[in-house]
Protein backbone atom coordinates (compact mmCIF):
# COMPACT_ATOMS: atom_id res chain seq x y z
CA UNK A 1 0.00 0.00 0.00
CA UNK A 2 2.12 2.87 -1.27
CA UNK A 3 0.19 5.59 0.49
CA UNK A 4 1.29 4.30 3.88
CA UNK A 5 4.74 5.75 3.34
CA UNK A 6 3.64 9.36 2.88
CA UNK A 7 0.85 9.89 5.39
CA UNK A 8 3.05 11.65 7.97
CA UNK A 9 3.86 14.57 5.72
CA UNK A 10 0.34 15.92 5.69
CA UNK A 11 0.35 16.54 9.43
CA UNK A 12 2.72 19.47 9.16
CA UNK A 13 0.27 22.11 7.98
CA UNK A 14 -2.07 21.50 10.89
CA UNK A 15 0.34 23.50 12.99
CA UNK A 16 0.88 23.19 16.71
CA UNK A 17 -1.68 25.49 18.28
CA UNK A 18 -2.23 22.71 20.80
CA UNK A 19 0.87 23.95 22.59
CA UNK A 20 -0.98 26.90 24.13
CA UNK A 21 -0.97 25.19 27.54
CA UNK A 22 2.03 25.15 29.83
CA UNK A 23 4.55 22.36 29.36
CA UNK A 24 3.79 19.43 31.64
CA UNK A 25 6.36 17.48 33.64
CA UNK A 26 4.79 14.09 32.94
CA UNK A 27 6.51 11.72 30.54
CA UNK A 28 4.49 9.29 28.47
CA UNK A 29 5.42 5.66 29.08
CA UNK A 30 4.87 3.16 26.31
CA UNK A 31 3.39 -0.20 27.33
CA UNK A 32 4.26 -3.34 25.44
CA UNK A 33 1.05 -5.03 26.61
CA UNK A 34 -1.04 -2.40 24.85
CA UNK A 35 0.92 -2.37 21.63
CA UNK A 36 0.97 -6.18 21.53
CA UNK A 37 -2.83 -6.19 21.26
CA UNK A 38 -2.60 -4.51 17.88
CA UNK A 39 -0.42 -7.20 16.39
CA UNK A 40 -3.66 -9.00 15.64
CA UNK A 41 -5.18 -5.91 13.97
CA UNK A 42 -6.79 -6.30 10.56
CA UNK A 43 -8.52 -3.72 8.44
CA UNK A 44 -11.41 -3.89 6.06
CA UNK A 45 -13.05 -1.27 3.91
CA UNK A 46 -16.41 -0.48 5.43
CA UNK A 47 -18.62 0.66 2.56
CA UNK A 48 -22.11 0.29 3.92
CA UNK A 49 -24.53 2.72 2.36
CA UNK A 50 -22.22 4.58 0.00
CA UNK A 51 -24.51 6.46 -2.35
CA UNK A 52 -23.40 6.02 -5.98
CA UNK A 53 -25.09 9.31 -6.88
CA UNK A 54 -22.69 11.25 -4.69
CA UNK A 55 -20.26 13.12 -6.93
CA UNK A 56 -16.79 14.25 -5.94
CA UNK A 57 -16.21 17.80 -4.67
CA UNK A 58 -19.76 17.93 -3.35
CA UNK A 59 -19.01 20.16 -0.39
CA UNK A 60 -17.58 23.00 -2.47
CA UNK A 61 -21.01 23.70 -3.96
CA UNK A 62 -23.08 23.68 -0.79
CA UNK A 63 -20.92 25.01 2.04
CA UNK A 64 -20.65 28.76 2.67
CA UNK A 65 -17.06 30.01 2.63
CA UNK A 66 -15.33 29.45 5.96
CA UNK A 67 -12.40 31.84 5.66
CA UNK A 68 -10.78 30.69 8.90
CA UNK A 69 -10.25 27.07 7.79
CA UNK A 70 -6.64 25.95 7.38
CA UNK A 71 -5.60 24.41 4.04
CA UNK A 72 -5.29 21.12 5.91
CA UNK A 73 -8.88 21.21 7.18
CA UNK A 74 -12.25 20.52 5.65
CA UNK A 75 -15.89 21.11 6.55
CA UNK A 76 -19.26 19.98 5.28
CA UNK A 77 -22.91 20.52 6.09
CA UNK A 78 -25.18 17.75 7.33
CA UNK A 79 -28.05 17.32 4.84
CA UNK A 80 -31.32 18.70 6.14
CA UNK A 81 -33.60 15.87 5.05
CA UNK A 82 -36.87 14.96 6.80
CA UNK A 83 -36.25 11.19 6.90
CA UNK A 84 -33.18 11.75 9.05
CA UNK A 85 -33.42 14.34 11.80
CA UNK A 86 -34.00 18.01 10.90
CA UNK A 87 -32.58 19.34 14.18
CA UNK A 88 -29.22 17.86 13.21
CA UNK A 89 -29.55 18.87 9.56
CA UNK A 90 -27.77 22.08 8.62
CA UNK A 91 -25.00 21.66 11.17
CA UNK A 92 -21.42 22.18 9.96
CA UNK A 93 -18.77 19.61 10.82
CA UNK A 94 -15.02 20.23 10.97
CA UNK A 95 -12.62 17.52 9.78
CA UNK A 96 -8.90 17.10 9.41
CA UNK A 97 -8.23 16.83 5.72
CA UNK A 98 -7.48 13.97 3.37
CA UNK A 99 -4.92 15.70 1.19
CA UNK A 100 -6.18 18.89 -0.40
CA UNK A 101 -3.28 21.25 -1.31
CA UNK A 102 -1.01 19.71 1.32
CA UNK A 103 1.67 18.09 -0.79
CA UNK A 104 2.37 19.71 -4.19
CA UNK A 105 4.40 16.67 -5.23
CA UNK A 106 1.56 14.16 -5.27
CA UNK A 107 -0.93 13.64 -8.06
CA UNK A 108 -3.69 16.21 -8.48
CA UNK A 109 -6.09 13.26 -8.31
CA UNK A 110 -5.39 13.25 -4.57
CA UNK A 111 -6.41 16.89 -4.03
CA UNK A 112 -9.87 16.62 -2.57
CA UNK A 113 -11.54 17.01 0.76
CA UNK A 114 -11.94 14.59 3.63
CA UNK A 115 -15.68 14.41 3.15
CA UNK A 116 -15.47 13.90 -0.60
CA UNK A 117 -13.04 11.05 0.08
CA UNK A 118 -15.36 9.60 2.69
CA UNK A 119 -18.34 9.68 0.33
CA UNK A 120 -16.35 8.12 -2.49
CA UNK A 121 -14.39 5.42 -0.67
CA UNK A 122 -15.95 4.82 2.73
CA UNK A 123 -13.93 4.25 5.91
CA UNK A 124 -11.81 1.57 7.54
CA UNK A 125 -13.05 -0.87 10.16
CA UNK A 126 -10.16 -2.10 12.35
CA UNK A 127 -10.75 -5.45 14.00
CA UNK A 128 -8.82 -8.23 15.71
CA UNK A 129 -7.89 -11.38 13.82
CA UNK A 130 -8.38 -13.07 17.19
CA UNK A 131 -11.11 -12.64 19.83
CA UNK A 132 -13.82 -13.55 17.30
CA UNK A 133 -13.03 -10.50 15.22
CA UNK A 134 -13.77 -7.97 17.97
CA UNK A 135 -13.55 -4.36 16.80
CA UNK A 136 -11.04 -1.80 17.99
CA UNK A 137 -12.04 1.80 18.78
CA UNK A 138 -15.13 0.80 20.72
CA UNK A 139 -16.45 -0.77 23.89
CA UNK A 140 -15.36 -4.38 23.33
CA UNK A 141 -12.67 -4.69 25.99
CA UNK A 142 -10.26 -7.55 25.47
CA UNK A 143 -6.68 -8.06 26.68
CA UNK A 144 -3.77 -9.15 24.51
CA UNK A 145 -4.15 -12.82 23.71
CA UNK A 146 -0.75 -13.67 25.17
CA UNK A 147 -1.30 -11.82 28.43
CA UNK A 148 -1.48 -13.73 31.71
CA UNK A 149 -0.59 -11.17 34.41
CA UNK A 150 -3.00 -10.02 37.06
CA UNK A 151 -3.32 -6.55 35.54
CA UNK A 152 -4.28 -6.43 31.87
CA UNK A 153 -4.72 -3.47 29.54
CA UNK A 154 -7.73 -3.22 27.30
CA UNK A 155 -7.96 -1.35 24.01
CA UNK A 156 -11.28 0.39 24.07
CA UNK A 157 -13.57 2.77 25.83
CA UNK A 158 -13.06 5.82 23.67
CA UNK A 159 -11.25 7.68 20.90
CA UNK A 160 -10.14 11.29 20.52
CA UNK A 161 -8.78 13.40 17.66
CA UNK A 162 -7.13 16.79 17.95
CA UNK A 163 -8.48 19.75 15.97
CA UNK A 164 -6.56 23.02 15.65
CA UNK A 165 -8.85 26.04 15.34
CA UNK A 166 -7.39 29.39 14.28
CA UNK A 167 -10.10 32.09 14.14
CA UNK A 168 -7.75 35.00 13.38
CA UNK A 169 -9.22 35.53 9.92
CA UNK A 170 -12.37 36.78 11.70
CA UNK A 171 -10.43 39.56 13.45
CA UNK A 172 -12.41 42.80 13.36
CA UNK A 173 -15.67 41.21 12.25
CA UNK A 174 -17.11 41.03 15.75
CA UNK A 175 -17.64 37.27 15.32
CA UNK A 176 -16.19 34.19 16.97
CA UNK A 177 -16.11 30.50 16.18
CA UNK A 178 -18.22 28.26 18.42
CA UNK A 179 -18.06 24.54 19.03
CA UNK A 180 -21.67 23.48 19.51
CA UNK A 181 -21.16 19.77 20.16
CA UNK A 182 -19.67 16.55 18.81
CA UNK A 183 -20.80 14.28 15.98
CA UNK A 184 -19.55 10.72 15.50
CA UNK A 185 -20.22 7.59 13.50
CA UNK A 186 -21.38 4.92 15.99
CA UNK A 187 -21.97 1.36 14.79
CA UNK A 188 -23.03 -1.85 16.54
CA UNK A 189 -22.36 -5.60 16.39
CA UNK A 190 -19.92 -5.98 13.53
CA UNK A 191 -20.00 -9.77 13.62
CA UNK A 192 -23.75 -9.94 13.11
CA UNK A 193 -24.16 -6.97 10.79
CA UNK A 194 -26.35 -9.05 8.49
CA UNK A 195 -28.92 -9.25 11.27
CA UNK A 196 -30.52 -5.81 11.11
CA UNK A 197 -32.70 -6.48 14.14
CA UNK A 198 -29.67 -7.05 16.36
CA UNK A 199 -27.62 -4.27 14.82
CA UNK A 200 -30.30 -1.61 15.00
CA UNK A 201 -31.84 -2.53 18.35
CA UNK A 202 -29.05 -2.47 20.94
CA UNK A 203 -29.40 -3.79 24.46
CA UNK A 204 -29.56 -0.70 26.66
CA UNK A 205 -28.95 -2.34 30.05
CA UNK A 206 -26.42 -0.39 32.10
CA UNK A 207 -23.09 -1.97 33.11
CA UNK A 208 -22.61 -2.79 36.76
CA UNK A 209 -20.37 0.23 37.30
CA UNK A 210 -22.50 2.78 35.44
CA UNK A 211 -22.69 6.40 36.49
CA UNK A 212 -26.05 6.03 38.17
CA UNK A 213 -28.35 6.93 35.30
CA UNK A 214 -29.51 3.33 34.90
CA UNK A 215 -28.62 3.15 31.20
CA UNK A 216 -25.68 2.39 29.01
CA UNK A 217 -24.28 5.86 28.30
CA UNK A 218 -22.16 7.39 25.55
CA UNK A 219 -20.24 10.62 26.18
CA UNK A 220 -19.34 13.38 23.73
CA UNK A 221 -16.57 15.64 24.98
CA UNK A 222 -14.38 18.56 24.05
CA UNK A 223 -11.02 18.27 25.81
CA UNK A 224 -8.21 20.78 26.25
CA UNK A 225 -4.64 19.93 25.23
CA UNK A 226 -1.23 19.92 26.82
CA UNK A 227 2.18 19.25 25.31
CA UNK A 228 4.37 16.44 26.59
CA UNK A 229 7.54 14.74 25.34
CA UNK A 230 7.18 11.43 23.51
CA UNK A 231 10.16 9.10 23.13
CA UNK A 232 9.88 7.92 19.53
CA UNK A 233 13.26 6.21 19.55
CA UNK A 234 16.50 6.22 21.53
CA UNK A 235 17.67 9.49 19.97
CA UNK A 236 14.34 10.87 18.89
CA UNK A 237 12.15 12.65 21.45
CA UNK A 238 9.36 14.83 20.11
CA UNK A 239 6.92 17.18 21.76
CA UNK A 240 3.38 16.01 21.10
CA UNK A 241 -0.13 16.72 22.32
CA UNK A 242 -2.13 14.93 24.98
CA UNK A 243 -5.74 15.31 26.22
CA UNK A 244 -6.16 17.45 29.31
CA UNK A 245 -9.15 18.96 31.14
CA UNK A 246 -12.71 18.45 29.93
CA UNK A 247 -13.96 21.77 28.55
CA UNK A 248 -17.46 20.63 27.64
CA UNK A 249 -19.33 17.34 27.84
CA UNK A 250 -22.69 15.92 26.83
CA UNK A 251 -24.08 12.42 27.18
CA UNK A 252 -27.00 10.34 26.03
CA UNK A 253 -28.27 6.83 26.76
CA UNK A 254 -27.64 4.18 24.14
CA UNK A 255 -31.39 4.00 23.53
CA UNK A 256 -31.21 7.51 22.02
CA UNK A 257 -28.12 6.94 19.87
CA UNK A 258 -28.37 6.92 16.08
CA UNK A 259 -26.78 3.66 14.90
CA UNK A 260 -24.89 4.39 11.71
CA UNK A 261 -25.95 1.62 9.34
CA UNK A 262 -27.86 2.55 6.22
CA UNK A 263 -31.19 1.05 7.20
CA UNK A 264 -34.31 2.24 8.99
CA UNK A 265 -34.70 -0.66 11.39
CA UNK A 266 -34.87 0.36 15.04
CA UNK A 267 -32.26 2.98 15.87
CA UNK A 268 -30.47 2.75 12.53
CA UNK A 269 -30.75 5.83 10.33
CA UNK A 270 -31.38 5.62 6.61
CA UNK A 271 -29.28 7.64 4.18
CA UNK A 272 -30.90 9.97 1.66
CA UNK A 273 -27.97 12.12 0.48
CA UNK A 274 -24.72 11.14 2.21
CA UNK A 275 -23.26 9.35 5.23
CA UNK A 276 -23.32 12.43 7.45
CA UNK A 277 -27.01 11.77 8.03
CA UNK A 278 -26.09 8.57 9.84
CA UNK A 279 -23.86 10.25 12.41
CA UNK A 280 -24.92 10.44 16.01
CA UNK A 281 -24.47 13.76 17.78
CA UNK A 282 -24.82 15.60 21.08
CA UNK A 283 -24.96 19.32 21.81
CA UNK A 284 -23.28 20.95 24.80
CA UNK A 285 -25.50 22.91 27.18
CA UNK A 286 -23.40 25.99 26.35
CA UNK A 287 -21.43 26.29 23.10
CA UNK A 288 -17.69 26.82 23.52
CA UNK A 289 -16.51 30.15 22.09
CA UNK A 290 -13.10 30.22 20.38
CA UNK A 291 -11.60 33.72 20.19
CA UNK A 292 -7.91 32.83 19.77
CA UNK A 293 -5.89 30.02 18.19
CA UNK A 294 -6.56 26.94 20.27
CA UNK A 295 -6.60 23.19 19.94
CA UNK A 296 -9.11 20.70 21.27
CA UNK A 297 -9.67 16.99 21.24
CA UNK A 298 -13.07 15.87 20.03
CA UNK A 299 -13.69 12.71 22.05
CA UNK A 300 -16.20 9.87 21.98
CA UNK A 301 -16.31 7.71 25.14
CA UNK A 302 -18.19 4.53 25.98
CA UNK A 303 -19.09 3.17 29.39
CA UNK A 304 -17.01 0.13 30.34
CA UNK A 305 -18.41 -3.31 30.97
CA UNK A 306 -16.73 -5.26 33.77
CA UNK A 307 -15.17 -8.45 32.35
CA UNK A 308 -16.65 -11.60 33.84
CA UNK A 309 -19.59 -9.72 35.31
CA UNK A 310 -21.41 -7.83 32.59
CA UNK A 311 -22.54 -9.56 29.45
CA UNK A 312 -21.32 -7.64 26.40
CA UNK A 313 -24.46 -7.90 24.33
CA UNK A 314 -23.59 -5.04 22.02
CA UNK A 315 -20.29 -4.20 20.39
CA UNK A 316 -20.18 -0.48 19.73
CA UNK A 317 -17.38 1.05 17.71
CA UNK A 318 -16.39 3.84 15.36
CA UNK A 319 -14.31 4.01 12.18
CA UNK A 320 -11.31 5.76 10.68
CA UNK A 321 -11.03 7.01 7.14
CA UNK A 322 -11.07 7.65 4.31
CA UNK A 323 -10.58 4.15 2.90
CA UNK A 324 -8.54 4.37 -0.26
CA UNK A 325 -8.22 1.01 -2.02
CA UNK A 326 -5.11 -1.10 -1.70
CA UNK A 327 -2.34 0.31 -3.87
CA UNK A 328 -3.66 3.88 -3.95
CA UNK A 329 -1.00 6.57 -4.21
CA UNK A 330 -2.97 9.36 -2.56
CA UNK A 331 -2.08 11.03 0.67
CA UNK A 332 -4.79 9.76 2.98
CA UNK A 333 -4.34 11.50 6.31
CA UNK A 334 -2.83 14.41 8.13
CA UNK A 335 -3.05 12.74 11.52
CA UNK A 336 0.15 10.73 11.67
CA UNK A 337 1.83 12.87 14.33
CA UNK A 338 2.26 11.45 17.80
CA UNK A 339 -0.68 12.55 19.95
CA UNK A 340 -2.95 13.60 17.10
CA UNK A 341 -5.22 10.57 17.57
CA UNK A 342 -5.75 8.89 20.93
CA UNK A 343 -7.35 5.66 22.15
CA UNK A 344 -8.40 4.90 25.73
CA UNK A 345 -6.56 2.00 27.39
CA UNK A 346 -8.14 1.12 30.75
CA UNK A 347 -6.48 -1.45 33.00
CA UNK A 348 -8.30 -4.26 34.81
CA UNK A 349 -7.03 -6.25 37.82
CA UNK A 350 -8.24 -9.81 37.51
CA UNK A 351 -7.64 -10.91 41.10
CA UNK A 352 -9.92 -8.21 42.50
CA UNK A 353 -12.21 -7.94 39.46
CA UNK A 354 -11.76 -4.17 39.51
CA UNK A 355 -10.66 -1.40 37.21
CA UNK A 356 -7.36 0.17 38.19
CA UNK A 357 -6.41 3.61 37.03
CA UNK A 358 -5.73 5.73 35.42
CA UNK A 359 -7.89 5.24 32.36
CA UNK A 360 -5.21 6.71 30.10
CA UNK A 361 -5.18 7.88 26.54
CA UNK A 362 -2.68 6.13 24.28
CA UNK A 363 -1.43 7.64 20.98
CA UNK A 364 -2.61 5.80 17.91
CA UNK A 365 0.81 6.74 16.49
CA UNK A 366 2.50 3.96 18.48
CA UNK A 367 -0.22 1.43 17.75
CA UNK A 368 -0.44 1.72 13.99
CA UNK A 369 2.51 3.85 12.80
CA UNK A 370 3.66 2.62 9.43
CA UNK A 371 0.84 0.10 9.13
CA UNK A 372 -1.72 2.25 7.37
CA UNK A 373 -4.16 3.03 10.15
CA UNK A 374 -3.00 6.54 11.05
CA UNK A 375 -6.10 8.16 9.59
CA UNK A 376 -8.90 10.38 10.84
CA UNK A 377 -11.43 9.14 13.37
CA UNK A 378 -15.01 9.76 12.33
CA UNK A 379 -15.47 12.06 15.32
CA UNK A 380 -16.06 15.73 14.45
CA UNK A 381 -16.64 19.06 16.24
CA UNK A 382 -19.93 20.73 15.30
CA UNK A 383 -19.04 24.36 14.55
CA UNK A 384 -20.60 27.66 13.60
CA UNK A 385 -19.72 31.35 13.34
CA UNK A 386 -21.71 33.95 15.29
CA UNK A 387 -21.30 37.35 16.97
CA UNK A 388 -18.79 36.95 19.76
CA UNK A 389 -18.63 38.21 23.30
CA UNK A 390 -16.38 41.19 24.06
CA UNK A 391 -16.14 42.08 20.39
CA UNK A 392 -15.34 38.62 19.10
CA UNK A 393 -11.95 37.51 17.81
CA UNK A 394 -8.99 39.71 18.62
CA UNK A 395 -5.74 38.11 17.54
CA UNK A 396 -2.84 38.48 15.13
CA UNK A 397 -2.84 37.54 11.50
CA UNK A 398 -2.47 33.89 10.65
CA UNK A 399 0.93 34.82 9.16
CA UNK A 400 2.26 33.86 12.58
CA UNK A 401 0.86 30.39 12.54
CA UNK A 402 2.08 28.98 15.83
CA UNK A 403 1.35 30.44 19.23
CA UNK A 404 2.56 28.59 22.31
CA UNK A 405 2.44 30.62 25.49
CA UNK A 406 4.84 33.52 24.92
CA UNK A 407 6.48 32.07 21.84
CA UNK A 408 5.73 33.08 18.26
CA UNK A 409 7.09 31.51 15.08
CA UNK A 410 6.79 32.98 11.61
CA UNK A 411 6.43 30.96 8.44
CA UNK A 412 9.75 29.67 7.06
CA UNK A 413 10.90 31.36 3.84
CA UNK A 414 11.68 31.02 1.01
CA UNK A 415 9.59 27.90 0.61
CA UNK A 416 10.54 26.10 -1.62
CA UNK A 417 14.13 26.68 -0.53
CA UNK A 418 17.37 25.97 -2.37
CA UNK A 419 20.38 26.33 -0.06
CA UNK A 420 19.03 28.14 2.98
CA UNK A 421 15.75 28.73 4.80
CA UNK A 422 14.91 31.44 7.35
CA UNK A 423 12.47 31.69 10.27
CA UNK A 424 11.51 34.65 12.42
CA UNK A 425 10.94 34.23 16.16
CA UNK A 426 9.50 36.46 18.86
CA UNK A 427 10.81 35.33 22.24
CA UNK A 428 10.42 36.98 25.69
CA UNK A 429 14.10 36.55 26.61
CA UNK A 430 17.41 35.16 25.40
CA UNK A 431 17.10 31.40 25.06
CA UNK A 432 18.16 28.32 23.14
CA UNK A 433 16.25 27.15 20.08
CA UNK A 434 16.44 23.75 18.39
CA UNK A 435 15.51 23.09 14.79
CA UNK A 436 15.35 19.63 13.22
CA UNK A 437 14.56 18.45 9.71
CA UNK A 438 12.79 15.11 9.20
CA UNK A 439 11.75 13.01 6.25
CA UNK A 440 8.06 12.30 5.72
CA UNK A 441 8.41 9.01 7.60
CA UNK A 442 9.98 10.73 10.63
CA UNK A 443 13.70 10.04 10.01
CA UNK A 444 15.97 12.81 11.34
CA UNK A 445 18.14 14.38 8.63
CA UNK A 446 19.73 17.35 10.36
CA UNK A 447 19.59 19.30 13.61
CA UNK A 448 20.57 22.89 14.38
CA UNK A 449 20.98 24.53 17.81
CA UNK A 450 20.85 28.30 18.03
CA UNK A 451 20.89 30.99 20.67
CA UNK A 452 18.17 33.53 19.97
CA UNK A 453 17.91 37.01 21.42
CA UNK A 454 14.94 38.49 23.23
CA UNK A 455 12.22 40.00 21.09
CA UNK A 456 12.12 39.69 17.32
CA UNK A 457 14.95 37.71 15.75
CA UNK A 458 15.68 35.56 12.73
CA UNK A 459 17.55 32.29 12.23
CA UNK A 460 18.99 30.86 9.02
CA UNK A 461 19.36 27.12 8.41
CA UNK A 462 21.84 25.75 5.88
CA UNK A 463 20.26 23.25 3.46
CA UNK A 464 23.17 22.77 1.05
CA UNK A 465 23.61 19.12 2.01
CA UNK A 466 19.89 18.34 1.97
CA UNK A 467 18.67 16.63 -1.23
CA UNK A 468 15.60 17.89 -3.04
CA UNK A 469 12.35 16.75 -1.49
CA UNK A 470 9.52 17.52 0.90
CA UNK A 471 10.38 17.60 4.60
CA UNK A 472 9.06 18.29 8.10
CA UNK A 473 10.74 21.11 10.00
CA UNK A 474 10.40 21.16 13.81
CA UNK A 475 11.20 24.34 15.77
CA UNK A 476 11.35 24.41 19.55
CA UNK A 477 12.26 26.76 22.40
CA UNK A 478 11.41 26.51 26.11
CA UNK A 479 8.43 28.73 25.30
CA UNK A 480 6.83 26.72 22.54
CA UNK A 481 7.08 24.50 19.48
CA UNK A 482 6.15 24.64 15.82
CA UNK A 483 6.00 22.25 12.89
CA UNK A 484 6.13 23.22 9.22
CA UNK A 485 6.06 21.59 5.81
CA UNK A 486 9.02 22.72 3.68
CA UNK A 487 10.21 21.85 0.18
CA UNK A 488 13.83 21.80 -0.93
CA UNK A 489 14.63 22.16 -4.63
CA UNK A 490 18.01 21.91 -6.38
Amino acid sequence: MRYLHITLAAATLLGAAWAQAARQSRVFQRKSEIEAAFKSAKWTRFEEGINPRMSSYHRTTVLPPLTWLKPSQDADTVPNTPPTQPSFGGDTLLANNAGQDIDPLISSDCHHSFFDSLYATGAWLIYSSQNAGATFFGNFLFPPSNTTPDTVFYIGGGVAERYDIDPCALNGTGSSIYVKGIAAHVLNNFNISSNAAAVCNPNTIAPSNDDGDGAYTIYYQLLDTIQIPYAIDVNDTRVGSYPFDTIASASKPLSAVRIGYNTTNGQCVGQVINRLERLDYAYFSTPVEVTRPRSFYAALRFELYTPGLDGINDTLFTLIGPAYPDGAVCLTADTNFVGRNMVLTPAFRQSTASWVGPDEWYPQYFLFAGRGYDLNFLVFPIIYQAPGTSGGVNCQSTGTVIRSGLQGFGLPYPNPAVECIHLSLNTPEVTRATFSLHTSDGRLLQRWDRTVSAGQSEVSLDLQDIPAGAYILHAQTPYGVATFWVNVVK
